[in-house]
């Protein structure tokens, strides 16, 4: 035998539940007959079980909804828009698996978690296992997309590729929309940031610019030294065949007054990281990794002239880190930083029960 819901039927039900004492639920005992009143009863119970609170993601804070698709019992793709940035723009969101069970009153922490360049939103459920990794922990993972090369900021040069507010869309729109839609701890001390490479500059740039929204930042292998020269080659030579990435930060050789490369660095904003937990993860065994470690190593030093409290992992050639890494700027060391520091970020989010 089948049933069709609609919402209708659970408010009816709802109903039922609330007029138990008086004489409307008299009423229908008398006129359906008892037997068929505790049927309905049983029914209540067993829609009110498979549809808990699963989430209806709507509208809200400049972000306009065009779709949501459920990809497993945990992930979510939703996909919306915004004038901040150009085209509809793909969210995974990966759901703690007592979540649509565990009532109105329990609230998570949320895990926002990006991308690298040339990347988008399923990298991390896709190569980065993070259901594997973070999908039996009392934790909300959002992994939103950030451009193949958003840099996580509002672009000094956007030219025709304008909009590319990533910044202004991820913090200033993102966040409180997946506070509007879902359960979550909606304070500082329920949100963290991690990502790898480009995200993992993203994380840092994010927690600094936003000190009282987040308690925890995690760069996994990222770009933290934008003054460096040899991080800049790098990262204006991402698109490849001679076209220059100068958009997110502009001309290097720009003067400081004017310079994206200097306002948005890491080191020059790390007073920005006081009172946020931070985790630094980064191997020396190929050409980006071995660039990206002096810049490691400065923001570490900072911290701690800061009193910042920090963690820091040069796992050289990967063996001390394990899961297959071999100390490079690939997936298996993302993984395997994840892995290390979600114990360490679990215990400062704060729960709600």
């Amino acid at each position: 035998m089948k049933f069709a819901f609609s919402s209708r039927n659970i408010v009816h039900c709802d109903h039922i539940y609330s007029l138990q004492r008086n004489e409307c639920f008299a009423n229908t005992m008398m006129g359906y007959g008892f037997f068929l009143v505790k049927f309905v009863l049983v029914l209540c119970n067993l829609v009110d079980y498979s549809i808990g609170d699963a989430p209806n993601f709507v509208s809200g804070f400049g972000l306009t909804v065009r779709s949501s698709v459920q990809l497993n019992n945990q992930l979510y793709e939703v996909v919306v828009s915004s004038d901040e940035v150009r085209d509809d723009q793909p969210i995974r969101i990966l759901l703690p698996s007592d979540y649509t069970t565990s009532g109105d009153n329990r609230r998570y922490p949320v895990l926002y978690l990006l991308h690298g360049a040339t990347g988008n939103a399923a990298d991390w459920t896709i190569q980065g296992a993070a259901q594997n990794i973070s999908g039996n922990a009392s934790l909300i993972t959002v992994m939103p997309n950030g451009g193949r090369f958003g840099f996580y900021t509002n672009w000094v040069i956007p030219g025709n590729a304008t909009p590319q507010n990533w910044k202004t869309y991820h913090m200033e729109q993102l966040v409180p929309w997946i506070d509007l839609n879902l359960r979550t701890v909606a304070k500082k001390q329920g949100r963290g940031l991690a990502g790898d490479s480009m995200g993992g500059y993203g994380s840092i740039h994010y927690a600094e610019l936003y000190s009282d929204s987040f308690i925890y930042a995690a760069s996994f292998s990222g770009a933290l030294d934008l003054l460096d020269p040899l991080v800049q080659n790098i990262i204006i030579g991402l698109p490849g065949a001679g076209n220059p990435l100068i958009g997110p930060f502009g001309y290097p050789s720009a003067p400081l007054s004017s310079n994206g490369w200097f306002a948005q660095d890491t080191i020059t904003r790390v007073a920005g990281l006081r009172n946020i937990y931070v985790a630094l993860y980064n191997g020396n065994n190929d050409y980006t990794d071995s660039t990206y470690i002096p810049g490691f190593y400065r923001l570490r030093d900072l911290l701690i002239l800061f009193n910042i409290p920090v963690y820091f992992d040069d796992y050289g050639n990967g063996q001390s880190i394990g899961y297959g890494c071999n100390g490079g700027h690939n997936w298996a060391c993302f993984r395997a930083a994840f892995i290390d520091v979600l114990p360490r970020m679990m215990a400062v989010l704060q729960q709600q029960h």
